[in-house]
């Protein structure tokens, strides 16, 4: 850990940048409620990432953060009705006008500017997390990478694989729309009762050995730790990781021959060395070509059969579904894949969702069958792919619709 990378009181200094349009257009396409709260209640989501987020990496010592500096970019005449809500919750917002009459501001210009002078700032910022599901900023966060600085940003769609690569936390919009934003289903919780640390551990150890051992492939420690304190609850922080003192520490306590961590790689990894001996490729019984287009597009490594399971389920889904509301549609299809015995997690959902927006398909309500809509996604990867890009022979790409195409050779 940098010698001055936590304030005199122990809080990680952090910086907010959000584009406002930018965010805001692609969480109305899945929610327009999540459109609703992102844009009039920021103070709910700022309070979600100084105190529920967690650290953007597995450090020592898991302090809390303080987002100090906080700007949102936003065009008046579009989006100026929003700008008392942000003020309120202690944002700067610097007006952004369009520049052309197809609409493009200069948010992104501006956000890249303020990025810079923040990180030559006389206190030192440790953190910088961007509201943005622009690849654009890939450069600019390698920049801050350079410069020993942690970062995190909004991923979505096509452009999370470059981000994830180039960020040390990636946040799924999946999980802004469910937790910052307070859009998960959940049950009535019982209020908070003491707990022994004996049980605490307990749970705790098994939230993550679930994780582990569900997992295809090797999982960041960040997002571990993040998992723990959704299930378990408010007892992680207020026992300081059941007295371990911070979750690098209480994973130390639990390695054996089925929990390794991997430390090589920035941000640090929780790894099973039985099964994750290579790849999702090894797991799954893969070929390399689809290993290799997997990890480069970040499409999900799910067997052909649980794909054929998930396109029958989103062709159900989206005929059924009576409001349109993309977000409560998805967890719909993650509940039934699993009543069938094929799990699929919610952010794999939303990819294949948001892939088959890009192939112009507006699911739920698509009117496609199951072959259909795996026929799209397919072509949504391949495109991937080339935009990487990434040369497959016409052997490859035949491959790759084998995989996500049920019923179609190789």
């Amino acid at each position: 850990m940098h010698a001055n990378q936590l304030a005199a009181d122990g809080h990680r200094r952090a910086a907010l940048f959000v584009d406002f349009e930018n965010v805001h257009r692609g969480l109305c396409e899945s929610s327009p409620e999540a459109g609703r709260r992102f844009a009039t209640q920021p103070a709910r989501w700022v309070q979600w990432m100084e105190r529920t987020l967690g650290p953007l990496v597995v450090d020592l010592d898991d302090q809390p953060r303080k987002l100090l500096r906080r700007i949102c970019y936003l065009e008046p005449a579009r989006s100026g009705q929003y700008r008392p809500y942000f003020t309120r919750a202690g944002f700067r917002v610097v007006d952004c006008p369009a520049l052309t009459t197809m609409g493009k501001n200069s948010a992104d210009i501006h956000m890249v500017l303020d990025i810079l002078d923040t990180l030559t700032h006389p206190e030192r910022y440790d953190e910088f997390i961007v509201l943005s599901v622009d690849a654009d900023f890939t450069p600019v966060l390698l920049r801050l990478r350079e410069h020993d600085r942690r970062t995190a940003m909004l991923v979505s769609g096509p452009a999370a694989a470059a981000l994830q690569a180039a960020c040390d936390f990636a946040i799924p919009d999946s999980v802004f729309l469910d937790e910052a934003l307070g859009l998960a289903v959940e049950d009535e919780s019982p209020a908070p009762v003491p707990i022994e640390l004996d049980e605490l551990r307990t749970r705790m150890r098994q939230v993550v050995r679930d994780l582990v051992s569900s997992a295809a492939e090797p999982v960041v420690m960040a997002r571990v730790a993040h998992e723990v304190r959704k299930t378990v609850g408010l007892s992680v922080d207020t026992t300081n990781w059941a007295g371990s003192g911070s979750f690098g520490k209480f994973i130390a306590q639990m390695t054996d021959e089925h929990l390794r961590v991997d430390s090589r790689r920035s941000p640090g990894w929780l790894y099973d060395p039985t099964r994750h001996t290579a790849s999702a490729q090894a797991a799954l019984n893969m070929s390399e070509v689809v290993d290799r287009v997997s990890r480069l597009v970040d499409a999900p490594m799910l067997s052909p059969e649980t794909y054929a399971t998930l396109f029958g389920v989103l062709a159900e889904v989206g005929d059924s579904d009576g409001d349109g509301d993309q977000a409560e549609a998805e967890r719909r299809a993650r509940d039934r894949c699993a009543e069938l015995g094929r799990p699929v997690s919610r952010p794999a959902v939303h990819f294949v969702v948001v892939g088959l927006r890009h192939q112009g398909i507006a699911w739920p309500h698509p009117g496609l069958d199951a072959g259909k809509l795996a026929e799209a996604f397919a072509e949504n990867v391949l495109a991937l792919a080339a935009d990487v890009p990434m040369v497959l022979s016409d052997g490859e790409r035949a491959e790759i619709r084998g995989w996500l195409q049920p019923g179609v050779v190789a």
